[in-house]
């Protein structure tokens, strides 16, 4: 009899203690958007290198605190190679901040920009990893709204052999059919 046994990863990710600065040293600015910005960040115990969006309270309305709190939520409970790892987050009186894996090669937008256009094996290796995720995405009934050049991160090396899914503000879970 095979029996699998289903582990929530929203057990694992959890607001964390403290604060942000207790845990991590805040470093440069990684980019910037209507709420906030992101920044790079260092576990002072590890010494690993992570993103921290910093979101900024009195910038957000209810509803756009809500859809952060959405993303918070759907990124716990996802696990998969092609979309972003949430590690912890945190909430002081004026911010939010949520801490996920640093991804160094930019967005899929501006390398589609640079290059001008892909070859074949570099469209289908893209491809592949973001019909995965979309289709993980969807085993687990959501729907992540929002599949942009712009949320798909490259790693350094920028080839296209391990991308990102990021941004899941706007996902939303629903009941099959």
């Amino acid at each position: 009899m095979d029996t699998k046994i289903k582990v929530d990863g929203a057990l694992f990710i959890q607001k964390g203690t403290g604060t942000l600065r207790d845990i991590y040293k805040i470093g440069h600015v990684l980019g910037e958007g209507a709420f906030g910005e992101v920044r790079l960040c260092t576990h002072r115990e590890t010494k690993e290198k992570r993103a921290v969006k910093v979101l900024k309270k009195e910038n957000m309305d209810k509803h756009e605190q809500q859809t952060m709190l959405n993303e918070i939520n759907t990124l716990r409970s996802l696990d998969h190679p092609n979309i972003v790892k949430i590690f912890e987050y945190f909430e002081d009186e004026k911010r939010f901040y949520i801490v996920t894996e640093h991804i160094q090669g930019g967005e899929l937008f501006d390398e589609i920009i640079a290059k001008g256009k892909f070859n074949e094996k570099d469209a289908a290796v893209l491809l592949k990893q973001l019909l995965s995720c979309v289709s993980y995405c969807h085993e687990h009934n959501i729907v992540h709204r929002d599949l942009k050049p712009e949320n798909v991160l490259l790693e350094a090396s920028k080839e296209f052999d391990q991308i990102k899914v990021i941004d899941f503000g706007t996902a939303q879970k629903f009941k099959p059919g």
